[in-house]
Order: C-alpha cells, then sequence, then structure tokens
C-alpha cells in the first residue's frame, strides 16, 4: 500500500458535522439584526459590528461556543445606542440577551450522522475533534447527542481554537507521526480542512447551505475533497 493511502487516523468535526449547530445561531442573529432594525438602527451596522467587531473581541474572551452570544448581543445594542448618542432600554437589553441565550443547547443531531460515525469508528480509528471555549459544556453536548455511546470520551479532543499547532498536537497525542495517514472531517475551511493541509494531513469538507461567515475563507490547497454531508465522507473513506 502506497503510504499515502493508509489510513491511521480520522478526526471528525462535531457541531455542523454531526449536529445541526448553525441554524439556532443564524436565527438568533436574525432576529437580533431585526431588533436593532425595529429600534431604528441599521440593519447593516448592526450586522458589521456584531460579527467584524464585537464577536472577535468575545471569542478571544470565552473561545468558540454559544456562551458568548449573551453578552456579544448585549453589546451589539450597547454600542449601536453609544454611536447614536441614545441610552439603551434596560428591557431591550435583557431581551438581547434572552436571544443569545437562546442558542444554548444540545443540537440536533444530523439525520444519519450517527450512523455513518458508527460505521466509521467500526472500520477506522476515529477521534472527534472539536473546539468550544468551555470543555464541560461542549462534552455535554456530544453526551447527549449520543457521541460518546459510539466514540468513547477517550477519543474526544476539545480544543480552544482548531489552528494548524493544535491539530498536530492532537496528531501526536494519539501517537500520529505522519500527518499524511490522517484524514479530517468537518464543515469548514477554516477550522478543518486549512489545518489539516497545513500540516500535512488529508482533508474532506462537508458543505454545509449556509456556511458561518467566519469560516469562509480560501483553502491553503485545492487537494481536499468535498462531499454534501457526513455520510458521504464515511462512504468516501470505507471505499478507499
Amino acid at each position: 500500500m502506497n503510504p499515502r493511502d493508509e489510513i491511521r487516523l480520522v478526526l471528525v468535526d462535531f457541531d455542523d458535522t454531526l449536529v445541526d449547530t448553525a441554524p439556532r445561531f443564524d436565527n438568533a442573529r436574525r432576529a437580533l439584526f431585526a431588533l436593532m432594525e425595529a429600534q431604528g438602527f441599521d440593519a447593516d451596522d448592526a450586522y458589521r459590528l456584531h460579527h467584524h467587531e464585537i464577536d472577535p473581541v468575545l471569542r478571544q474572551r470565552h473561545g468558540f461556543g454559544p456562551a458568548r452570544l449573551q453578552d456579544a448581543f448585549r453589546l451589539t445594542y450597547r454600542m449601536l445606542c453609544e454611536r447614536a448618542g441614545r441610552e439603551p432600554d434596560p428591557a431591550l437589553l435583557a431581551e438581547c440577551g434572552e436571544l443569545g441565550r437562546s442558542v444554548i443547547g444540545t443540537p440536533p443531531v444530523i439525520a444519519g450522522a450517527l450512523d455513518a460515525l458508527t460505521r466509521l469508528a467500526a472500520a477506522l480509528p476515529v477521534v472527534v475533534y472539536t473546539q468550544a471555549g468551555d470543555v464541560d459544556y461542549q462534552m455535554s453536548c456530544l453526551r447527549e447527542a449520543g457521541v460518546l455511546n459510539v466514540v468513547p470520551q477517550e477519543r474526544v479532543r476539545v480544543v480552544p481554537s482548531k489552528t494548524t499547532d493544535a491539530f498536530r498536537e492532537t496528531l501526536a497525542a494519539y501517537a500520529i507521526g505522519d500527518p499524511a495517514a490522517a484524514w479530517m472531517v468537518g464543515n469548514s475551511i477554516r477550522s478543518d480542512v486549512n489545518p489539516a493541509l497545513s500540516a500535512g494531513a488529508r482533508a474532506i469538507l462537508v458543505e454545509i447551505e449556509e456556511p458561518w461567515h467566519h469560516d469562509i475563507v480560501e483553502p491553503v490547497r485545492d487537494d481536499f475533497e468535498r462531499v454534501p454531508s457526513f455520510a458521504a465522507a464515511v462512504d468516501r473513506l470505507l471505499r478507499r
């Protein structure tokens, strides 16, 4: 066998690969921007302020995950008021916070994802590789989604951010010396595909209808595969 074709580890993303996280976040943000527009603020200004100024700072502070959104939504309203010379309404601040809280909880499992994960884990070494600011919260979501019924906890890796260094450290943690023997399967070019390719591993992108704007970046290379679902990614890997 060509060493490049050997598969010694498959890393599987969680959010929007196994569970449907994006719609809850997207709907909460749409509701926030609609609320801001109803208060006389420009919806595009609210979008830019939230996505490009506030959320990046809070991701640095709180990490990825839903806990940051309560503060991010309230701060979006506060800063819009500040720039408009208006005093924030306490009731609206509370409403913004509740919209941010609405994303908390275990997302629904994508149809067929756990069956596909079961097939994959029966055939190849698998690690569920995910990012979160709160490890305990993320583990509770994995448990409630049923992932830990398929993959044991010692085969789950939660990192603050999926960087190339974090990817390399994960390979080392599972004794993978040759990155070419590892595959990453996930829905994000930024967090899944690019770190894997940069580390010398292979990657499969699970394309979703409405990716998070943060994930939309250019790939570092074009030699990765694209599939419409995690189940399709498993089919590709098992055919190899």
